[in-house]
């Protein structure tokens, strides 16, 4: 592994075992080493911290210190039941329950080609399953659903944060900008940045400082998430840090919320691989 708190776990496992779990900073970690890439779940928000295609860098940057009772800054964040803040309650948990409760590993195989896992979560009337399937590139599908009596204002997000050489050699390309997206195409980081835009088809990250393209692709008609803190500080974020990632996600998401119906299914997907 190159440039990753967990590095230490994977020698240890010398590629003797595909599966293993370990504790670290207080959190349930799966370390998966398969021929073709190796990864890590926290238990804890089902959320992928890291994955590296054999013989790549990483695609994911995350944070070397994660703080008790709070998210982990990093990986593919999973925002359910809504992103951002709480359409109604400004005391609720900035984008949802899912990424700080933990989930139930309720399948994990592999072969020759990928690694297949479901985590699940049940919340009282809320259900939600993310299904991932990992080879040289990995595929993340939220499907969540709900038995109230009535309508339910929802959104969701799936946030990852890249991992890219320089943020200043790093551009976006495929924004359509026929549909007056605020984002030029191609769009290079600026300061700080947050939009949630319709974007159909696939977007390429360029990645000068590494010299690599990675193409992203949503399903269920996401709509693009692209987040950057610009200088702002944050928690769990060190010196030059800001520097080495992006966020461009999928997201289910309006102002004020979705509605959805009892029974109805929300499904959202994040396909990503170097291209």
């Amino acid at each position: 592994m190159h440039d990753h708190p967990l590095q230490r776990f994977f020698h240890a496992m010398g590629g003797k075992r595909p599966f293993d779990w370990v504790r670290f900073q207080r959190r349930d970690l799966l370390l998966i080493d398969h021929p073709l890439c190796q990864a890590v779940f926290s238990r804890q928000g089902a959320q992928l911290l890291h994955f590296q295609p054999q013989g790549e860098r990483p695609l994911l940057w995350c944070a070397g210190q994660w703080p008790s009772s709070v998210a982990i800054r990093g990986g593919v964040v999973v925002c359910w039941p809504w992103f951002d803040s709480h359409p109604l309650d400004r005391q609720a948990p900035r984008h949802g329950w899912a990424r700080l409760l933990e989930w139930r590993l309720a399948d994990l195989h592999a072969d020759d080609f990928k690694v297949a896992l479901t985590w699940q979560l049940d919340l009282e009337d809320w259900h939600l399953r993310l299904d991932v399937r990992l080879g040289r590139g990995f595929e993340l599908d939220l499907c969540s659903y709900h038995e109230e009596d009535g309508d339910c204002l929802f959104s969701c997000a799936l946030q990852p944060y890249w991992r890219v050489g320089a943020l200043s050699r790093t551009s976006l390309q495929g924004v359509d900008l026929s549909a007056g997206h605020p984002l030029a195409s191609p769009w290079r980081p600026s300061g700080a940045a947050k939009q949630v835009i319709h974007q159909p088809g696939s977007l390429i990250l360029e990645d000068g400082g590494w010299q690599r393209r990675l193409r992203i692709d949503k399903t269920g008609g996401a709509s693009t998430l692209v987040w950057h803190p610009g200088s702002r500080a944050l928690d769990q974020l060190e010196s030059g840090d800001a520097e080495r990632f992006l966020c461009v996600g999928a997201a289910a998401y309006r102002p004020g919320g979705l509605s959805v119906a009892p029974g109805e299914r929300v499904r959202l997907g994040l396909r990503a691989a170097l291209s």
